[in-house]
């Protein structure tokens, strides 16, 4: 709006009305196309619902949000707006459980629409357990330490403990661990070996082992297609509450040929049969503490798969067999777009927008598992990784509920 100062005539007032229609207006009141929306966030999930967040789009009024089940349906531009919103979050419902959906934003004001943003997908939660309101929760890490392939594991090792410290989790599985040989204060090693597993003192506690019945060991699958990965380790455990629980940590072969996707593959389907195995073996030596063919399993480790490599079936492999992406089952994310792998140990983020493309996983079954919270617990500040760095991954922190 124009402002004129105080006439002092009647002629003033009129020479500067006429000057105001006459002149263009001022850039700075004129309304104009919102730039393209930065990253979308989904910050929350359900069986039947997703949330976005994302940051405000400068001279927006309202957001338009178009949700699919493809990436080709979602960016068509007759795609319908599945909703309006006049804040920068925003919940898409009627959704199915346990179906992919992208999600797309685009800013909104008198001037137009702006472009839309980069599309972004994640599932809804496939199923979820009903847990009572004592059943215990766990909060577990998994990170690749790579102790041995990187240089400077004895300084490196001081800020992994002091992440391991901060962070307080109940378990975690360190791959690429041979020469971490001692756990923090407050931890102890359920197992050590190539790929770790340490409890948290006073939460859990190893089961004890009886003649002729480990409870903790490891297993190497065959190299049957190429040269194979580091398999898995296990540990049969006690929560401070008297719940028993079974802690798995894999590590599968890393590659993109032909021969070694068909090694990863072959491996998920070995580390379920692993796993059944070991539950049944413990079912037969320690059948007095609890019915080990029932007990709640976490599967841990580094699956060198992720949702962007087209023709590798890894994890569909151990979808069959029951076991899901905690991600994919989370209700809570933090920090999807930042990958969880950092090959070179840059303080930059490596960003992957669609999907996350992480490798590091934990994996639940749906049905008897609730995932609270899911994050890539690496610092960061000010869009930047905190360094020193501990390894060439950053720890992958999961809070749940099994059963």
């Amino acid at each position: 709006m124009l402002r004129v100062p105080h006439a002092r005539s009647a002629v003033a007032v009129i020479v500067a009305i006429a000057l105001a229609l006459t002149l263009p207006a001022s850039p700075a009141f004129a309304a104009s196309v919102p730039p393209k929306a930065g990253l979308v966030n989904y910050v929350g999930a359900s069986t039947t619902s997703l949330t976005v967040d994302w940051a405000d789009i400068p001279g927006a009024t309202s957001y338009y949000v178009y949700a699919g089940t493809s990436h080709a349906q979602v960016t068509r531009p007759e795609h319908p707006v599945n909703q309006k919103t006049t804040t920068s979050k925003a919940t898409v419902t009627g959704l199915k459980p346990g179906v992919a959906y992208f999600i797309q934003v685009r800013g909104v004001s008198s001037a137009g629409m702006g472009p839309r943003s980069s599309p972004v997908a994640h599932e809804t939660i496939t199923a979820q357990a009903t847990l009572p309101a004592s059943w215990p929760s766990y909060h577990a890490v998994s990170w690749n330490v790579c102790s041995n392939v990187c240089s400077g594991i004895a300084s490196r090792k001081t800020v992994i403990d002091k992440r391991i410290a901060e962070l307080a989790p109940d378990i975690v599985a360190l791959q690429e661990a041979s020469k971490y040989t001692a756990a923090p204060s407050g931890y102890r090693l359920a197992y050590n070996g190539q790929n770790d597993i340490l409890i948290r003192n006073g939460r859990f506690a190893p089961v004890a082992a009886k003649s002729g019945g480990a409870t903790s060991g490891a297993t190497l699958f065959p190299s049957t297609y190429a040269s194979a990965g580091k398999g898995m380790s296990w540990a049969a455990v006690r929560h401070s509450s008297g719940a028993y629980l079974l802690v798995v940590n894999t590590h599968l072969v890393v590659g993109t040929s032909a021969s070694v996707v068909r090694q990863r593959e072959y491996e998920a389907g070995k580390l379920a049969d692993a796993i059944s195995a070991t539950l049944t073996r413990l079912n037969k030596t320690h059948r007095s503490l609890t019915d080990w063919t029932k007990a709640p399993v976490i599967v841990l480790g580094d699956f060198n798969t992720h949702k962007s490599r087209t023709g590798d079936k890894t994890m569909a492999v151990l979808e069959q067999r029951g076991w899901h992406d905690a991600y994919d089952q989370a209700r809570v994310l933090s920090l999807q777009h930042y990958n969880t792998a950092n090959p070179t140990m840059s303080l930059t983020p490596f960003v992957s927008v669609t999907w996350g493309d992480h490798v590091d996983k934990v994996l639940v079954r749906p049905s008897r598992s609730v995932v609270f919270r899911w994050a890539n617990a690496g610092k960061t500040a000010g869009g930047k990784w905190i360094g020193p760095l501990g390894s060439d991954h950053h720890p992958l922190s999961v809070r749940l509920g099994l059963r």
